[in-house]
């Protein structure tokens, strides 16, 4: 549609505020000193048609916003008055810095807003941002190119119908990015991306099925032990109930010797009570003394007796726990050591080497600069896996050492020692105590037999035989008082040793239901042993193997998902090839079809920019022709490329390009046309005569040329073009 600005209403856009500008149809010029804002304005018309470009750009040069947001304020903000085919609209547009962007187009005449969500440039012009700003919009110290792409491909869209507007390219455009999006030539794309997404779960699928195995076999294997676990439990079960009868018969056997030994201890008590009473009648307080020594003499050899069987009995049992012990305390602790550590020491190095190689195999793959670490790192694992089985092998060494058959011999000794141990010094403490108590017994044997000597010889020469006989009487009946006291204080100490630390009616309750046991107590509690540390070897393993079956199990994920996973691919893969045909087929149809429209397009902006161009350089340079590129050149009977034209008739032939594009792009409608210190680096001369160029085409579009100088007007002036010089009024 025909479009002319009438006003620019600038509220606060970069460093204009409050600026009006009133336009005309035709030439309208502003002259104005370099940084007074012109190229401001130009800036301005096109973000109330389309915005700010580049608002997501670092560099301040390319990011709009940044760059024309108020250094005193937050906000962008304009209107622009305008009429198109006859109807009067306003557009305004509203950005703050945070990037929030309002826009709204109002008619005039009905005052209600048009154009819901669309881009007033698109609306009114009819061509995106990119187009304009290629076309109408000639800034400052633009630098002339020979070709344009974007352009081209838009005029390459032009068909020969009289309006101009049906195009190919787009289209041709949109399958190419299409197929590109479903294989591009770098073998990126939806079907390469599902071909390698599908060749990477064949490998999960084939690695998730060896996962599997691998965790199966460990299952079975856990199995296994399962069932050995089981038998050892049950065996461990009938072992702990035969412990405990054994333990329930000793207290029978303890309370039967108990009771044994309170009927002996009441029995001695009661004889030695009856022998004693005769004695108790004899009123000579001499020999009732001299009696009472030997009777304590009688009682203490007997005590003395006793004591040193006890004695003997308690070295013999030392020496029988000396000759169980097959290994010391000295040997315990240094086989213990050497079996934590070498547990210890080989599990760091297995670990240790895991890692290494694991790391080690990473970086030698990774690249070549860290394949020689790499290398290293795993020869580090190969050594830590040697000294690993090193240390496993000490244990076996220590075996062979101590001269036990195997490993399990060994560590059913360190296990059965503890208990060895705390019998030979229960018995070490007994020896100690019956030895103390033996020698203290002979001394007082041996202090009551001096008495006794001193005491009959006072009587020897007594020359009375009945008084003799009455003391051999005495001493018969004194010796077996005594015998009957030793023999009673014999029983007692041991019935006070049976029942010490004991409760004979607890002792009652230990040994209901016991049985006579098969076996002795310490071959059951090395069965105990043997099978306790086998249970907690094998549920060692099974931790470590059912640990090893979750990671497994975590790490291969499900074949039959994946299975169905890589299917749902091939026919998804499939699907694509059929479009990417389909796509392909299109494309060659389409560039088919419009390959003639091309070579129509070029010779028609050719013809319409050599008039422009030749007006432009007074008929000195002719035959200026485009092709479908955009490139252009020139000359009758020699073509050659505009690149070797000067700089200011560049500017002439790219300048008479912009405006017959923008006659062929537009339709013959008129639209604003923006130029901005276009004339630079053309002399006054080529000003003239562009000046002409300018006249013929400002009859079809309005055109704006901000300058800094007034030499564009007085071209103007001199060829009699009228124009319309315009200013930024501020309040």
């Amino acid at each position: 549609m025909n479009v002319t600005i009438e006003k620019i209403e600038i509220n606060s856009f970069g460093k204009l505020k409050n600026a009006t500008i009133t336009a005309k149809s035709g030439i309208n010029i502003l002259s104005a000193p370099n940084e007074s804002g012109k190229s401001t304005v130009a800036s301005f018309i096109k973000f109330v048609f389309y915005g700010f470009a580049g608002a997501r750009m670092q560099s301040l040069s390319d990011n709009e916003r940044r760059l024309y947001t108020p250094w005193d304020g937050e906000i962008s903000e304009g209107t622009i008055y305008i009429v198109a085919d006859g109807k009067s609209f306003s557009v305004h547009r509203r950005c703050l810095a945070s990037g929030k962007d309002t826009c709204e187009v109002i008619n005039r005449s009905t005052g209600k807003p048009e154009f819901f969500g669309e881009i007033p440039g698109e609306v009114f012009f009819g061509v995106s941002e990119e187009v304009f700003a290629r076309t109408l919009f000639f800034r400052q110290l633009t630098t002339p190119q020979s070709k344009d792409d974007i352009l081209a491909d838009r005029l390459r869209n032009i068909a020969i119908s009289a309006d101009e507007q049906v195009g190919t390219k787009k289209a041709v455009t949109r399958l190419n990015e299409c197929k590109n999006e479903l294989k591009g030539r770098l073998g990126n794309g939806l079907i390469p991306k599902a071909e390698k997404e599908r060749d990477a779960l064949e490998e999960s699928i084939t690695a998730a099925i060896d996962t599997r195995r691998e965790a199966i076999r460990l299952g079975d294997e856990v199995k296994k032990r399962n069932d050995v676990l089981d038998g050892a439990s049950e065996k461990l079960d009938d072992l702990h109930a035969e412990r405990r009868n054994i333990e329930k018969y000793e207290a029978k056997v303890k309370l039967r010797n108990i009771e044994r030994l309170s009927l002996d201890e009441r029995n001695a008590r009661e004889e030695y009570e009856a022998v004693s009473a005769g004695l108790k009648k004899r009123e000579d307080g001499a020999f009732n003394e001299l009696f009472q020594k030997n009777t304590e003499y009688v009682a203490e050899c007997r005590d003395c007796e006793n004591i040193g069987k006890m004695l003997s009995a308690a070295e013999a049992e030392r020496e029988s726990l000396l000759d169980e012990t097959v290994i010391d305390g000295s040997e315990v602790k240094r086989a213990q050591k050497v079996l934590d550590s070498s547990k210890r020491n080989s599990n760091i190095c297995f670990y240790g080497a895991g890692i290494a190689v694991v790391i080690g195999a990473i970086l030698a793959f990774a690249s070549s600069a860290t394949m020689g670490f790499g290398i290293v790192l795993a020869a580090l694992g190969i050594i830590l896996t040697v000294v690993g089985f090193v240390s496993l092998s000490k244990p076996s060494n220590l075996v062979r050492e101590l001269g036990f058959e195997n490993l399990g011999e060994l560590r059913s000794a360190i296990n059965s020692y503890p208990m060895l141990e705390k019998q030979l010094h229960d018995v070490e403490a007994r020896i100690k105590a019956l030895r103390e108590n033996f020698e203290e017994s002979r001394t007082k044997c041996a202090i009551l037999k001096r008495e006794l000597d001193a005491g009959i010889g006072n009587y020897i020469d007594v020359s009375d035989e009945n008084y003799s006989e009455q003391l051999r009487l005495v001493l018969a009946k004194s010796s077996e008082s005594g015998e009957k006291l030793a023999v009673w204080r014999a029983k007692k100490e041991e019935l006070d040793n049976a029942t010490k630390d004991c409760d004979p009616v607890l002792l009652a309750e230990e040994a209901r239901d016991a049985r006579e046991p098969d076996r002795e107590k310490a071959k059951v509690d090395r069965e105990i042993s043997f099978y306790t540390t086998q249970f907690n070897q094998l549920s060692d393993l099974n931790r470590r193997d059912e640990l090893d079956i979750a990671a497994l199990e975590a790490r291969g994920g499900d074949p039959a998902a994946m299975v169905g996973k890589r299917d749902a691919l091939n026919a998804r893969i499939d699907d694509l090839a059929i479009k990417y045909k389909a796509y392909e087929t299109a494309v060659r149809v389409i560039e088919e079809a419009s390959d003639y429209m091309k070579s129509m397009v070029a010779p028609r902006i050719g013809e319409r920019a050599d008039e422009y161009f030749t007006a432009a350089t007074g008929g000195k340079y002719k035959a200026l022709e485009i092709d479908t590129k955009l490139s252009m050149s020139f000359g009758e009977d020699m073509r050659r490329s505009c690149d070797y034209l000067s700089a200011g008739t560049r500017d002439s032939a790219y300048l008479s390009l912009r405006l017959a594009l923008a006659d062929m792009l537009f339709g013959g409608c008129g639209v604003p046309m923006l130029l901005d210190d276009a004339f630079v680096r053309i002399d006054d001369m080529r000003l003239r005569m562009m000046s002409g160029a300018l006249n013929e085409a400002a009859k079809k579009h309005q055109l704006f040329i901000l300058t800094h100088s007034d030499r564009e007007m007085r071209a103007f002036e001199e060829i009699g073009v009228d124009y319309n010089q315009i200013s930024i009024k501020t309040e």
